[in-house]
């Protein structure tokens, strides 16, 4: 009897995560996630110094998206292609319908998509309300150089990262890339005077990343 249970749980577990594996199967299809990594792309970084990704290895992420629905998946960052990719029965896939996201939660970082800077693209979120504070991770892939004369020898391909770009958005339409405090209070420019009194009174000289963040909670707080 012991026996039969134990089988009974066994086939109850299974059971479970084939049904599981198909709605996630049902879901990725429903909302045109598919997009095959294909085998020799994942052979395409092999000799080249540096990292293109955020992380090399696969973290667990949640997709959620505008339409509420959400989705768990193992997920990575390429930075330098700018494409989330993610992991489906062992084979390696990229979103192939970004604009269908909300959000992507990735390890301890928010990712957003948003199809009105430049081309579009991923920008990892920090601060949302009135107006969004996100920041463009960049790597720049530099070809190999052949010998040169004077060192004589041969400086390999690699990826280089470059420094992040911050932007401000307003009217979730609207982005403003910050380049120094003009540019901040510029995007901040109808609350202009109490953003000026903020600055002054924080004492913020720069715009790093923690002085952005106080100065657009301050905002979205007003």
């Amino acid at each position: 009897m012991k026996t039969v249970k134990i089988y009974l749980i066994i086939v109850f577990i299974m059971s479970s995560k084939m049904l599981f594996s198909q709605q996630i199967d049902s879901f990725l299809q429903d909302y045109h996630f598919y997009k095959l990594l294909h085998p020799e792309k994942a052979n395409e970084y092999t000799g080249i110094q540096g990292n293109p990704y955020l992380n090399s290895e696969f973290a667990e992420g949640v997709f959620f998206l505008k339409d509420t629905s959400k989705v768990k998946l193992p997920v990575r960052y390429n930075i330098y292609s700018d494409e989330m990719e993610y992991q489906q029965k062992g084979i390696n896939f990229v979103v192939g319908n970004p604009e269908s996201l909300n959000r992507i939660l990735l390890g301890e970082s928010v990712f957003v998509y948003l199809p009105f800077i430049q081309k579009g693209g991923y920008f990892e979120l920090f601060e949302s309300g009135k107006c969004f504070l996100v920041q463009k991770r960049r790597v720049k892939f530099k070809p190999a150089e052949g010998p040169k004369p004077v060192e004589g020898f041969a400086i390999p391909a690699k990826f280089v990262k470059e420094p992040d770009i911050f932007y401000i958005v307003v009217n979730h339409s609207e982005a403003i890339k910050i380049a120094n405090m003009k540019s901040v209070l510029d995007a901040l420019k109808d609350q202009k005077p109490k953003i000026e009194s903020f600055i002054k009174q924080e004492k913020i000289k720069n715009t790093r990343q923690d002085n952005l963040i106080k100065i657009v909670k301050y905002y979205n707080s007003l």
